[in-house]
């Protein structure tokens, strides 16, 4: 069974209270199984943690629109967001790349110089 503080494994079990070992709440056993008195008929129950809400980790619309344009937007991005969110980043470095590349390629075949 998880905590429904912090989502760990709750530890020990004594007489009708169960202890959870990281953030030592204790939880009388009624508030996580309601038929805790009857142990052949086993009650699975899903917790959920609302206090807990994560950003979904991706690049948005609006800022994959940005690194597409300024593609040297999506190496600093990278750089940023490599630790904490690998999918974004990922995203955006993958976007600056391609875009990197289209410059460079532009570049050289660019010509520049005066027209014959």
């Amino acid at each position: 069974m998880k905590c429904p503080n912090c989502g760990a494994q709750l530890g020990s079990y004594s007489g009708e209270t169960y202890v959870c070992e990281y953030c030592r709440s204790s939880f009388h056993a009624r508030e996580l199984n309601p038929d805790w008195r009857n142990p052949s008929e086993e009650a699975v129950k899903e917790i959920h943690h609302y206090h807990h809400s994560e950003k979904p980790d991706r690049l948005g619309a609006g800022l994959g629109c940005l690194v597409f344009f300024f593609f040297p937007l999506g190496w600093i991005i990278y750089f940023l967001y490599r630790d904490s969110s690998p999918r974004k980043a990922r995203t955006a470095m993958i976007i600056a790349a391609v875009m990197t590349v289209f410059f460079l390629i532009g570049m050289a075949a660019g010509g520049g110089g005066e027209k014959p």
